[in-house]
């Protein structure tokens, strides 16, 4: 039976990955950056609100009055209910030690900006403690906190603008070595026999340039190997068709010598000249088909119309000599079709499943079916182990080789001891026009 196919991994673009790469990398680069811009930034003006108001202190150590009257946007209290309400509950409790500034916040969530900020500190005088309170509203304060949230606002445009020179400089990079890898990969996809021939391009980096002459290296290797593969099966195919030509006029010599002959013939010898004949025919059979496997150019063959289905008939007629004896039944069902065909080809393919299933068929059914173009064999397959000897196996990939360089469609399975041949011709060069389409 065959295998099933295993599910086709779907894989990402080498060009897409390395563009995903450089993106998050550069994304994370400028989040981090600006994150890391915005901690200084809170930190740098925390610590100007502490500068200030440890200036507001020292002052009001020197003269009370004096600092009261010059900050009086930092006021300072003997108790702490005297701070203002907003303070009072921006704080859960007053500032317990002694010179530690202590903050609090009011805002929605972290993705939104506070609407405001309070403050608050304990210090000592030779009177007693004091407390001292602080509040930043946007939009209001003194001039060097609103400068530091422009400087907020400049280092966001300045993320941006960096997050944009970065992806131009990723879409330039991309560009630059993604033309090479594309033009190397279309002068891959149109190398053939000729162009082979020819030094590979430069692709402007020494890696690619590397790779296009490994693979031209190996392709030629490949075509070489493939010219002295047709090269045998030319020579192969020309020096048996000699001395098979001579077995079979020897063996029809024999045969009207055997029919001239007065005295009573030997059964035992009949069957060895049809045994003889029957192992002659396929010998041929093969012959013609390893010949036109050594064919350059087979999609040029001369075509002409013609009857598919008389081109059966007479196929199932000339060999049912390979049942003779045999318990086998064929069904033969055609369906009136005509179309354009090189005849020498489709007589050898089409000959072949019909002999392979003939002569491998001791008995049982031997069911032959055209529809339109479809020709579909089912005979009786013989056992694993005698597949190989009795060369059913060799047979079908020596039909499936030619039918693959004809452009056919071919299919072979087996299933509850019966083996199924599929074959769909089309007309020349029907396959080419397909894949240019």
């Amino acid at each position: 039976m065959p295998q099933k196919k295993a599910p086709t991994k779907r894989h990402i673009s080498l060009k897409l990955f390395i563009v995903l790469a450089f993106v998050s990398l550069g994304a994370l680069l400028v989040v981090g950056n600006a994150m890391l811009s915005l901690s200084y930034f809170v930190t740098g003006m925390d610590s100007s609100i502490g500068r200030q108001m440890d200036k507001v202190v020292e002052n009001y150590l020197r003269d009370p009055a004096m600092a009261t009257q010059l900050f009086d946007d930092y006021p300072i209290t003997s108790s702490w209910s005297e701070q203002p309400q907003v303070v009072q509950a921006a704080f859960s409790q007053p500032p317990e030690r002694e010179g530690m500034i202590h903050k609090a916040m009011q805002q929605q969530s972290l993705i939104h900006r506070p609407s405001a900020i309070y403050f608050a500190l304990r210090f000592t005088t030779p009177s007693g403690d004091r407390f001292m309170s602080h509040q930043v509203v946007p939009g209001t304060g003194p001039q060097l906190l609103t400068q530091q949230r422009s400087s907020l606002r400049t280092l966001l445009w300045i993320s941006a603008g960096s997050a944009l020179l970065l992806g131009l400089a990723i879409w330039l990079v991309m560009r630059r070595v993604s033309r090479p890898i594309g033009a190397l990969g279309k002068w891959a996809r149109g190398l053939n026999q000729h162009s082979l021939q020819e030094p590979a391009p430069d692709f402007n980096y020494p890696e690619l340039n590397d790779f296009a002459e490994l693979v031209r290296n190996s392709l030629t290797s490949a075509q070489r190997g493939l010219e002295r593969e047709q090269r045998f099966l030319r020579h192969t195919s020309r020096e048996l068709r000699g001395p098979l030509n001579e077995v079979r006029d020897n063996v029809e010599l024999l045969s009207r010598l055997q029919a001239a002959a007065e005295q009573q013939v030997d059964l035992r010898q009949l069957q060895a000249l049809e045994r003889i004949e029957r192992a002659s025919e396929t010998m041929q059979q093969l012959t013609e088909t390893l010949q036109w496997l050594s064919q350059e150019r087979i999609d040029q063959l001369p075509a002409r119309p013609m009857q598919l289905d008389e081109l059966l008939h007479e196929l199932v007629d000339q060999m049912r000599y390979l049942l003779r004896g045999k318990d086998v039944d064929v069904q033969l069902k055609t369906d009136v079709y005509s179309m354009i065909l090189a005849e020498a080809p489709a007589r050898v393919v089409l000959g072949n499943l019909i002999r392979n299933a003939f002569q491998h068929s001791n008995e049982g059914e031997v069911k032959i079916l055209q529809l339109h173009n479809c020709v579909r064999v089912s005979s009786r397959a013989p056992d694993v182990d005698a597949q190989e000897d009795a060369g059913y196996v060799p047979g079908l990939q020596l039909t499936a080789q030619l039918a693959g360089k004809l452009g056919w469609r071919y299919l072979s399975t087996r299933k509850d001891r019966r083996h199924l041949a599929e074959l769909w011709l089309q007309p020349p060069h029907a396959d080419a026009a397909a894949r240019r389409g």
